[in-house]
């Protein structure tokens, strides 16, 4: 019972998977977290097959990660992943991630809805269509996660990106991971040369489909912070926060 209440996967650092300097990305962490999500659910009995047979789907509404070293090319690296909790509409899933020695490199967390798609409004954990005994379970990550400072006004884009058909997910909206994608096109070469992201904070606030146009501006808060806003005319569908170390 408690191997199906924490589910632990591996991962092998792939060369598809690292930036120019072998360097995992935070993208493709943040891709191995929700697998292994995903995968946990399907065990619990809420995963895909019970979504399609139920007119449900998870939606991802916020993510934070942070690591403490950088995760090299041919690395094996282990996610731990448990249902932590629910706050108001969100059920709420932490993350702890290792070494294949048992080193933990760092932590996470997530809020999620769990959506009607029929009436296209969240079903609150307090309906109980999903139960988890969370008793005792430990706590992955040490703060809640908050919402970011939203856009004053829309300035000039950095960059804009058309949504292809490769961008798209199983809901046919686009992929969490194509976002956080889009969100680090705002840095600059020269600085990922010398940097890579220890943290990234995510708010995912609206949906976005193939042939739309995304917009991308990106704000320094310091000289290894960063905020970057995502939107498409004037909706905004996305906020990011990273952080770097060299």
């Amino acid at each position: 019972m408690e191997e199906k209440r924490i589910h632990s996967e591996s991962f092998k650092v792939h060369t598809y998977e690292v930036d120019p300097h072998n360097i995992l990305t935070i993208d493709s962490l943040c891709q191995y977290i929700q697998e292994a999500a995903s995968n946990h659910a399907d065990i619990l009995g809420f995963g895909v097959n019970f979504l399609l047979s139920n007119n449900r789907t998870w939606v991802l509404s916020r993510l934070a990660v942070q690591i403490g070293r950088k995760i090299k090319l041919g690395d094996t690296i282990l996610i731990k992943t448990w249902p932590s909790g629910s706050k108001k509409f969100f059920f709420t899933r932490d993350f702890i991630i290792e070494s294949d020695k048992g080193e933990i490199l760092g932590s996470g967390a997530s809020y999620w809805l769990f959506i009607d798609t029929e009436k296209r409004r969240p079903v609150p954990p307090s309906r109980g269509e999903i139960v988890f005994d969370f008793k005792e379970l430990p706590a992955g990550y040490d703060k809640p996660l908050e919402k970011l400072q939203p856009l004053d006004t829309f300035p000039s884009p950095d960059y804009s990106f058309s949504i292809r058909y490769g961008d798209l997910d199983l809901n046919n909206h686009v992929n969490n991971i194509a976002y956080i994608r889009w969100a680090l096109e705002g840095i600059e070469p020269e600085f990922r040369e010398l940097h890579y992201t220890s943290s990234i904070e995510i708010n995912f606030i609206a949906e976005a489909v193939y042939g739309e146009k995304v917009s991308l501006s990106t704000a320094p808060v310091s000289d290894k912070e960063f905020l970057h806003y995502l939107f498409k005319g004037e909706t905004e569908i996305c906020r990011v926060r990273t952080r770097w170390k060299n």
